[in-house]
């Protein structure tokens, strides 16, 4: 793994350092902005002709995962898209699976209840104008979300997310304070922090990892923890590959629905999910969430082994992961290229800024570097034919690429090979990553929590009693359960009630 050179003595930001999985050798293109903007209206106006998919919630732990791990605070202000240093891309946020986006990169005191260790919780409003206490995250008076990050409240699924994490705390400050009543309030406090924040790194590699990730690839770097692309040792820094933060990590996009079902009888569009936080003016309806909105986790999560109540609504499964991106962005106002609003487009002119080589050349790499582990380890990662990346016999629109830029057909940019790969193979339905993708991410989440010595593949020790209900044992061998992001939804929300008795 090698450090970004820089164009200049680095600046003194220490949280976020960027770095490339590959070394010198590898040839770095420096794709166009028109090529770039091309692409990713085209990639708007592709139909997927792949099924399968898995849970949508998952789609929004990773973006609350993706907030945790970076927060990119710089973009080159010029018009075309060029490769910017080390120093000028630094991020804020601290490159480790530590919840910062929760609790904050310093004193948490601000989203804290005053004088206790818990986590303040806002309230839902019911039709009497009465709140429903611990139903939606903090706002101040102008209804703006008092959290650690700002950005987990920009639609309404990863803000209930984050609320159940403000829950999962103060779930755990009630059980440590019972098991050492004489605990101060610091102590009580960081102490129910460090739970929380194991369990999410648990999910994260059992749950999480587990559904998206190729089979073969997790169960090589997960489950036996072997390390491929990048071994890193206990108490380095932590730090992020620009293939991961850039291309690997963006493939939440595609899974997202035109439309979610919230809960039995309530469906709404996509865009609409962004007027139904405080940013978005809970749609006209006040300052705060009307308790109609809350959300049916049921529909977005795994319960199947812990509530007895069914679902009594069409279970949200997610767009099988492919290059079809159609997603227009609102309120970027602040940004630069503003003009710019397709979230396509902007995911591959940020990844070209980054440096990030393409698709080919990266495969390349891989099978001649890595050839005896990939065999190993039974990971079988082949470059992409010409068919594949033009989407041919996976999409009812042909030949993507040849129609939009088929100057990208030889050098793809990585985020686009990576979703082309995920349904490349037409008899695998299961819409999860593709090998390469798969290894990128494993490698990337694995070596964070590892260079964490106190992290849950280090000295870190789950404690309390959330049971876990996921089976991750393989066809042959006795079953081995783990906790999954159902197991801390219901552990926080006692019975997990229905919502639909709230809503209009």
């Amino acid at each position: 793994m090698r450090k970004l050179k820089t164009t200049e003595q680095p600046t003194v930001y220490t949280k976020g350092v960027f770095y490339t999985l590959f070394d010198d050798e590898i040839r770095v293109d420096n794709f166009s902005l028109d090529a770039m903007t091309k692409l990713g209206l085209a990639m708007s106006k592709a139909v997927p002709n792949v099924s399968g998919g898995i849970l949508s919630g998952y789609a929004y732990l990773g973006q609350l995962l993706a907030h945790d791990l970076s927060h990119l605070s710089h973009i080159s202000q010029k018009e075309r898209a060029e490769i910017i240093s080390n120093d000028a891309l630094y991020s804020p946020v601290s490159a480790s699976l530590d919840l910062s986006c929760i609790y904050g990169a310093g004193d948490s005191k601000a989203f804290r209840d005053q004088g206790k260790a818990t986590m303040r919780l806002g309230g839902a409003q019911l039709d009497n104008e009465k709140l429903l206490q611990g139903f939606d995250v903090p706002r101040d008076q102008n209804a703006m979300a008092n959290i650690a990050d700002e950005r987990n409240d920009e639609n309404l699924i990863v803000s209930q997310l984050h609320l159940q994490f403000l829950k999962l705390h103060n779930y755990f400050v009630e059980l440590i304070a019972k098991m050492g009543p004489d605990l101060g309030i610091e102590a009580l406090f960081l102490a129910a922090k460090k739970q929380v924040i194991l369990h999410f790194q648990e999910i994260i590699i059992n749950d999480f990892l587990y559904e998206i990730l190729d089979r073969n690839v997790w169960i090589a770097i997960i489950k036996n923890k072997q390390s491929i692309l990048w071994k890193p040792e206990p108490g380095d820094p932590a730090v992020l590959p620009i293939e991961f933060i850039g291309a690997a990590f963006k493939f939440g996009h595609p899974m997202v629905l035109s439309e979610y079902r919230l809960q039995k009888n309530k469906d709404v569009r996509q865009s609409t999910l962004f007027s139904m936080t405080g940013r978005g003016g809970f749609e006209g309806k006040g300052r705060h969430l009307p308790a109609s909105l809350i959300i049916d986790w049921l529909l977005f999560f795994d319960f199947s082994r812990t509530v007895a109540r069914n679902p009594r609504g069409s279970i949200n499964i997610a767009n099988p992961i492919s290059p079809s991106v159609d997603i227009t962005l609102k309120h970027i106002e602040h940004l630069p290229n503003k003009e710019i609003k397709n979230l396509a487009a902007r995911n591959l002119l940020r990844s070209s800024q980054l440096g990030v080589a393409s698709g080919q050349a990266i495969v390349a790499k891989i099978t001649s570097k890595y050839a005896r582990e990939l065999q190993e380890n039974n990971i079988q990662i082949n470059p992409l034919s010409n068919d594949q990346l033009n989407l041919n016999n996976q999409y009812r629109q042909q030949d993507l690429l040849n129609k939009y830029c088929k100057e990208l057909l030889e050098n793809t940019p990585l985020w686009y090979y990576l979703l082309a790969e995920a349904c490349a193979d037409s008899e695998d339905n299961s819409g999860k990553l593709g090998p390469l993708a798969s290894l990128i991410v494993a490698e990337t989440i694995k070596g964070l929590l590892v260079l964490d010595g106190e992290s849950i593949l280090g000295s870190g020790k789950l404690a309390g009693s959330i049971r876990g209900s996921k089976n991750i044992a393989g066809p042959d061998e006795p079953e081995e359960l783990v906790l999954q992001m159902s197991d801390l939804i219901l552990a926080v929300n006692a019975g997990l009630p229905n919502p639909e008795k709230w809503s209009e």
